[in-house]
């Protein structure tokens, strides 16, 4: 019975150290230039209540929370390629700005984190295998994929040329191509079980 209590004790102090985080990271938006501008619309009134999000249902205005930084979902950008389906969601952290890939490999679900990069090569100069930032990256996949965008993902959505590329440590790069826009974003694989999802009312309920 001893430990049972000391194990619910544990359980209860961590999630309270979450909820501080969130807190925290939503008192510093609020608190910068355009912070009420990141927060979500409120609820439509008698709107029946959402399910608890998770990673494959991220939508605008959730939050993410990895360790001690909290981000909250502006955007997304839905891609779809023949049945293959996948998204990159834009983050906002304040100071930070990230993006949040998340797809499906064999029913197992993959996270990734990614920053913009302006010195990755792009298409033309694209093999099956590079050295990027010391890291030896080889091609895994390439295609076209056709993007629809949500919310404020940063980019327009449409028909786009896609190429990644991984390596050692989760190490992760997207090439992609637009007309005569072009994007590469590199990060590395986040470990799901790290990461904590916060509904988009709790943001609401701030505003």
């Amino acid at each position: 019975m001893m430990l049972l209590l000391i194990a619910l004790g544990v359980l209860a102090a961590a999630a309270a150290g979450s909820v501080v985080v969130y807190q925290r990271g939503a008192a510093a938006r609020l608190a910068s230039v355009d912070g009420t501008a990141r927060l979500p619309p409120k609820g439509v009134p008698g709107e029946r209540p959402r399910p608890e999000p998770t990673l494959e249902t991220l939508q605008q205005g959730d939050v993410v929370l990895d360790g001690d930084e909290d981000f909250v979902v502006m955007g997304t950008l839905s891609y779809r390629e023949e049945q293959d389906a996948w998204a990159l969601h834009a983050l906002d952290g304040g100071a930070v700005q990230r993006f949040l890939e998340v797809r499906g490999r064999s029913g197992v679900v993959q996270a990734s984190f990614l920053e913009p990069v302006d010195d990755a090569p792009l298409f033309g100069s694209l093999g099956q295998g590079l050295t990027y930032r010391g890291k030896a990256l080889s091609l895994e996949a390439r295609g076209d994929a056709r993007a629809t965008a949500h919310g404020e993902a940063r980019r327009a959505g449409g028909l786009l040329r896609y190429a990644r590329f991984t390596g050692p440590g989760g190490a992760l790069l997207i090439v992609e191509q637009a007309g005569t826009e072009r994007r590469a974003l590199f990060g590395h694989l986040a470990p799901t079980s790290t990461l904590t999802i916060y509904p988009g009312e709790l943001n609401r309920a701030r505003s």
